[in-house]
């Protein structure tokens, strides 16, 4: 054996050779292996149905919250690898519904072959060390519920449609022979992506009865989420079937809930504000789809189609009221190419050129129809006409009628003269028209200064600051709270009702004597 001292010498020189001599190179460290999407799949399953559990147990909403959110994740993992995740969305089905549920073998007849669990072996082992084996936890409404969504998903981005209107069946009346408040939240999503597999295989109105019987039953059980959700989808079929007279019934007969999602807000404003529009009220129109615009996630990356639906909504709803969109909407990166039709047509209003008009209305036909606002695009020929004859008017003190019409190009010369008289009686010109020499004379134009108009302006402004005054003088006169000062508090209250209690104790004690 070597003694300490020899030990720690010659440990020294060890270290005083390796100091010397050159470090070596270090290894190259190997790029880590991309983690398997299947295991990833698996344990996203497995924190799902963690957060339902944590959710049933304490009612917090932001574990439902989680739960949806993984949702969301392990569809987009699907979408990104649909060969390996959905083996182990089949394996999670078999392991958790028992052999007698109803839903088992057509949930297992939409995927392939379960995947085999890698943990399985080990798992056997140990509970055959342990002498039995573990009894499994009662799978949970919402987390079948989940499973189920997962599998009507898959079939929707698939292009099974008639497989995943079957499920969509079946998954609504499971729905509906439940009973559960912590059900509601992962209902609103079962009726949502259910509807959706009507929508995309173009039988949104089979699916109408269902919705309106959970909307009457959603109301009945004070469901805030099923209640905005089933509202928007309902609103969203009878539009999809041009029945508006229908839409703005149930508009006026229900009452949106205030305590929904914000994304359910935007989508009830915006469904809202194209209903009075079409229904001419326009004001209302854009006051539904201003909200909406805010309501929007801010974010650039996120809610881009509906944000871009809104803008060219408001933007031709604008147009309408006679007012012109801020170019800001047609500037910016993400809408500047969707948005250059309807820039024509803010082009063609403002200058009031009719012939602009048509040309973009015949360009971009397809689009404003794809849309779902050639409708509403129609009705701009009449401001389009409307601008270019106060162009006209402002131009030429006096003209023929033949004239104006040539210059406004319309399509019936002989309609000139009734265009002219309804945008004098509506205000639109200043004018008068000599039916016999067939001319249009344009009025003066009036100096503002020589009406009644500027004194309107200084006394509404003088009224203002009249009563601004009058209100901080009172303030400063009353201030508030001031009285407060006079009561008594409460140590006083109590210190007087101690002193009365004793006197009537000596009170009471001088009657005993």
């Amino acid at each position: 054996r070597c003694c300490p001292q020899r030990r720690s010498a010659d440990s020294t020189m060890v270290e005083a050779m390796d100091t010397d001599a050159p470090a070596p190179a270090p290894a190259e460290e190997e790029p880590a292996a991309p983690p398997d999407p299947a295991s990833l799949y698996r344990a996203d399953i497995r924190s799902a149905q963690a957060s339902v559990e944590r959710f049933v147990t304490s009612r917090e909403p932001r574990f439902a919250q989680a739960a949806l959110k993984l949702m969301a994740c392990l569809r987009k993992a699907g979408l990104a690898a649909a060969s390996p995740t959905q083996p182990v969305l089949a394996a999670a089905i078999a392991s958790a519904f028992g052999p007698s549920h109803p839903l088992r073998e057509r949930l297992l007849a939409a995927l392939p072959p379960p995947a085999a669990e890698p943990e399985a072996a080990d798992a056997a082992g140990a509970e055959g060390k342990e002498g039995g084996e573990a009894k499994k936890r009662p799978l949970l409404p919402e987390m079948e519920l989940i499973l189920e969504l997962l599998v009507l998903l898959a079939l929707i981005d698939g292009g099974k449609l008639p497989v995943a209107l079957s499920l969509a069946d079946a998954l609504l009346e499971r729905v509906a022979s439940w009973n559960r408040r912590t059900l509601d939240p992962f209902a609103e999503r079962a009726y949502f992506y259910s509807s959706w597999a009507y929508e995309k295989a173009g039988k949104i109105e089979a699916v109408r009865s269902r919705l309106l019987a959970a909307q009457r039953t959603s109301c009945l059980h004070h469901n805030t989420a099923c209640q905005a959700t089933l509202l928007n989808l309902l609103l969203r079929s009878y539009m999809s079937a041009k029945l508006f007279v229908q839409a703005d019934k149930l508009l006026a007969k229900s009452a949106f809930p205030e305590q929904a999602s914000n994304g359910q807000l935007a989508r009830y404003l915006y469904y809202t504000g194209r209903i009075k529009a079409l229904q001419l009220e326009y004001s209302e129109a854009h006051r539904c789809l201003l909200q909406a615009q805010r309501k929007a996630p801010q974010s650039s990356s996120k809610a881009v189609g509906f944000k871009l639906s809104a803008h060219k909504l408001g933007a031709i709803v604008q147009l309408l009221l006679g007012e012109i969109p801020e170019r800001a909407v047609f500037r910016a990166s993400s809408t500047r190419a969707p948005m250059r039709p309807y820039l024509k047509l803010v082009q063609a209003v403002r200058t009031g050129d009719l012939a602009a008009f048509r040309d973009a209305m015949a360009e971009h036909a397809a689009v404003f129809a794809a849309d779902g606002n050639a409708a509403l695009v129609l009705r701009l020929r009449q401001n389009v006409i409307r601008a270019g004859l106060r162009n006209v008017s402002l131009a030429y003190s006096r003209i023929h009628l033949s004239d104006a019409a040539a210059k406004l190009a319309l399509d019936t010369p002989g309609d000139m003269e009734s265009i002219a008289a309804k945008a004098i009686r509506d205000g639109v010109i200043d004018a008068t028209i000599d039916h016999e020499a067939g001319v249009l004379i344009s009025s003066g134009s009036a100096d503002t200064y020589s009406t009644l108009e500027p004194q309107a302006a200084y006394h509404k402004r003088i009224t203002f600051c009249l009563n601004l005054h009058n209100d901080a003088v009172k303030a400063m006169s009353y201030p508030p709270d001031a009285h407060k000062g006079d009561l008594p508090d409460a140590d006083a209250i109590k210190e007087r009702q101690r002193e009365e209690q004793e006197l009537a104790e000596a009170l009471a004690e001088e009657d005993e004597f």
